[in-house]
């Protein structure tokens, strides 16, 4: 068994996909998959990254907003 074996490759905006994101701002998995794919690669990136950063849904859309310049 080698000891350090590489990971593959994975883009962070496909990375969400492997766990639920924002667990109880979203109601099902499938609503947050729906949001994160309504997002440009960016935007999903950076809200991925900050996850931690959210209480709501609120604070997500109000995240979007400034990284957008609507805010």
């Amino acid at each position: 068994m080698d000891p350090i074996t590489p990971l593959p490759s994975v883009m962070s905006g496909q990375m969400y996909a492997a766990y639920t994101f924002a667990p109880g701002i979203f109601l099902t998995k499938e609503d947050s998959d729906n949001f994160m794919a309504s997002l440009d690669s960016d935007t999903r990136d950076y809200v991925i990254k900050h996850t931690d950063d959210f209480r709501s849904r609120e604070d997500i859309m109000e995240c979007i907003n400034r990284l957008h310049g609507e805010a």
